[in-house]
């Protein structure tokens, strides 16, 4: 194997012949169109670092350099452009793509980095020179695999008296109210933008008109179970998930959050679509947000990689506890 050399790609043309090149395509993650609503509106500076051995392309460091703008500036409080993953914060589990048998020079791609950059969330725990990645958050799934009912779901997740108030919330709002599960459209995606601003206040990411945009774009571009829960003839939550390759994700979800509990129905409600609907995995998203391990979803870790800030801009990035996702399956008491 010869010294790697390097080359970085701005246009967007080549920087997507090189993501299909290199990209495994096995999650959702992994889709250049994926990737791409999120970046469409934004129109970061394309910095794709690609290593070749030779004329061989081995390897892709695929990042965009972020000037300020959208939810990753917000989350950690940049007052300066950086470069991040294709994409931005919303994506999971990034990685350096590269053939296996050149793993180990996964180090010289992220020494070709040499300015402000917060690569998160990753898969793995990267370090290059004497900088190592640190713990950033979790993500959570469910396994559904083998499950035909959500009594199964329920049964294999939760024990005696956890699983019995479980129940019986689940219960209380079929015995005590008129509840209707409709299945949604795009137009429903508005209700979801105004329950989540009207929840979050000007913390909303809904208040930035591209993040209603790159959703409606979403439903078009993959399967989506958007529903909508009526309760007293009044829809009282709406939610979308997007289905892919046997796996259901929970992109967002709004509700009245004034309804005790209504957090943990529309929350099985979608564990319930997500086994109808012959799903392996649940994906729950990122961060805990007061409820997921209570429910035994399982986590997985996910790490960040920061390089070359200044001080005042490290001790922004670490001190940041919500980092992403506040409004994915918004906190459950």
């Amino acid at each position: 194997m010869n010294t790697l050399k390097f080359n970085v790609i701005t246009d967007l043309a080549e920087a997507k012949t090189m993501w299909e090149l290199f990209s495994p395509q096995n999650t959702i993650d992994d889709e250049w169109r994926f990737r791409y609503a999120f970046y469409k509106y934004l129109h970061f500076p394309l910095h794709f670092i690609v290593g070749y051995d030779g004329e061989k392309p081995v390897g892709l460091l695929p990042l965009q350099l972020n000037t300020n703008q959208g939810m990753s500036t917000v989350r950690f409080q940049m007052n300066e452009p950086f470069l991040e993953f294709f994409g931005g914060i919303d994506t999971d589990d990034n990685k350096v793509f590269i053939l296996p048998e050149y793993q180990k020079c996964i180090p010289d791609f992220l020494q070709q980095v040499t300015t402000a950059a917060v690569l998160a969330p990753l898969a793995d725990q990267y370090s290059v020179a004497d900088n190592q990645a640190t713990y950033y958050t979790d993500k959570f799934v469910v396994d559904l695999k083998g499950l035909t009912n959500l009594d199964m779901f329920l049964d294999k997740n939760f024990q005696g008296k956890s699983r019995r108030r479980l129940r019986g919330k689940i219960n209380h709002f079929y015995k005590n109210y008129k509840i209707e599960i409709k299945k949604g459209t795009e137009s429903d995606l508005e209700l979801l933008f105004a329950l989540n601003i009207k929840r979050f206040g000007t913390n909303s990411a809904f208040h930035m008109e591209h993040r209603k945009q790159l959703f409606r774009d979403l439903v078009k571009l993959y399967t989506a179970d958007i529903f909508t829960i009526v309760i007293d003839d009044k829809p009282k939550a709406v939610s979308l998930s997007l289905v892919h390759k046997g796996t259901y994700s929970g992109l967002n979800s709004g509700y009245d959050y004034a309804m005790n509990d209504l957090g943990k129905f529309v929350f099985i409600t979608k564990i319930q679509r997500a086994i109808e609907m012959g799903c392996a995995v649940f994906d729950a998203g990122k961060n805990d947000n007061g409820w997921k391990e209570h429910f035994h979803l399982q986590k997985i870790t996910q790490y960040k990689l920061t390089m070359h800030l200044t001080e005042t801009e490290t001790q922004l990035v670490t001190s940041d506890d919500a980092l992403l996702d506040t409004e994915q399956f918004p906190v459950i008491p």
